[in-house]
Formats: structure tokens, C-alpha cells, sequence
């Protein structure tokens, strides 16, 4: 059964940890969004900027693999302009207000969604409005290459081992900038992701 999503925000992986991953991940995310959009998503989102030490912005890299997958582009909505997961998540409420959706999705991987969930349960003023979302949710109706792509991201034991320290490490400083005044806090914590990820 299709999800019923009217948006999809595929959410940005810098590549300069683990690139070859990274790069799985992203084309898993694309597929995810090639899905959603055949399913009747009426826009999609790749909106990652140019981060350091990488030649092509995220956005990119998602434009090119929904290429590849013979994707609507037309239906997509492409900028260079995200540098943090709390960026994302305020800008998929803000697009998912402005272009009317009622239910956005936000689709990035397992060991990430914990964080991306607390971030929407703060962000979106309506349950339900945005959700988050791995690839494999997606599987039951991707096709062809879409499956494979998903499935060869499919992230492991030593993936989850792998991210849990910079899960812990930003969740931390998002959950210490709480004692602030929320959207103080969520500037900062934006200007910080930049700072770390700053183009090239």
C-alpha cells in the first residue's frame, strides 16, 4: 500500500567519514524518493549544500541518482543550502507550510531517526505532519534497481556502531543547548552544523 505522503525531504550524508557509504546511502535515499513520487508524492526536496571536502553538494548527488532511476525532476524541488539535521527538519515544516502538505516525510537511515524524530516532535506544531522514514520502508514497492539500492545500504550492526558516537555527540549538544530559549538554541545549534561542515 502506497504511504500517502503529499512531500519528501531526502536528508543529507557529508561524505568525508565513511564516502563510499555515504554515497550507498544517498542513492537509497533517491530511490526512497523515486518511490514516494511514483506513488503520488507531489514534491520532493534535495536540499544539501556544497560541504567540505567534497566535490559535488548532496543535493547533487540526488539529482543525479533520481536521474539514473529516470525520475520526474519536474516534481523536485533542488537547492545547496542545508548543513545540519536541524536545518533540514525546520526547513522540510516551513516548505510543508508553504506549499500546503499535509504530510511530509523525511527519509534518512536507522541510526539517525531517533534524532530526526525528536527534531520533528519539536519542530512540527501537527502530529503526524512530518514523519521520518528509512529506504527500507520503501522496499515493498521499489523496483528493479530501486531495490538494489536500498538493500545495499541497508545499514548493520557496525554501521549503528559506527554513527553511535556522532549520534551521541550531536544529540548531546542539541539536548544541552535545550536550557536556552528554543529557537536561540536551534540557531545555534544550526550555525554550528555550518561551521563544522562549511563549504570548500
Amino acid at each position: 500500500m502506497p504511504l500517502r505522503l503529499d512531500g519528501v525531504m531526502v536528508l543529507g550524508k557529508e561524505l568525508r567519514r565513511f564516502p563510499w557509504r555515504a554515497l550507498r546511502e544517498l542513492r537509497a535515499r533517491s530511490a526512497a524518493l523515486n518511490v514516494a513520487l511514483r506513488d503520488g508524492a507531489r514534491m520532493g526536496f534535495a536540499l544539501e549544500a556544497h560541504l567540505k571536502g567534497q566535490e559535488h553538494s548532496g543535493s547533487q548527488l540526488v539529482v543525479d541518482a533520481l536521474e539514473e532511476l529516470g525520475a520526474d525532476l519536474s516534481k523536485v524541488v533542488v537547492d545547496q543550502i542545508t548543513r545540519s539535521t536541524r536545518e533540514e527538519v525546520r526547513l522540510a515544516q516551513r516548505l510543508a507550510f508553504e506549499h500546503g502538505l499535509s504530510r511530509i516525510a523525511l527519509i534518512t537511515h536507522g541510526y539517525h531517526v531517533d534524532r530526526v524524530r525528536r527534531y520533528v516532535d519539536e519542530t512540527f506544531p501537527k502530529p503526524g505532519q512530518g514523519v521520518v522514514l528509512t529506504p527500507e520502508t520503501f522496499l515493498q514497492r521499489a523496483q528493479g534497481v530501486e531495490r538494489q539500492w536500498i538493500e545495499a545500504a541497508t545499514p548493520d550492526e557496525a554501521v549503528y556502531a559506527e554513527e553511535a558516537r556522532a549520534e551521541l555527540l550531536l544529540g548531546g549538544m542539541s539536548r544541552a543547548l535545550s536550557v536556552l530559549p528554543r529557537c536561540l538554541a536551534w540557531d545555534i545549534e544550526v550555525q554550528v552544523g555550518g561551521l563544522y561542515r562549511s563549504v570548500t
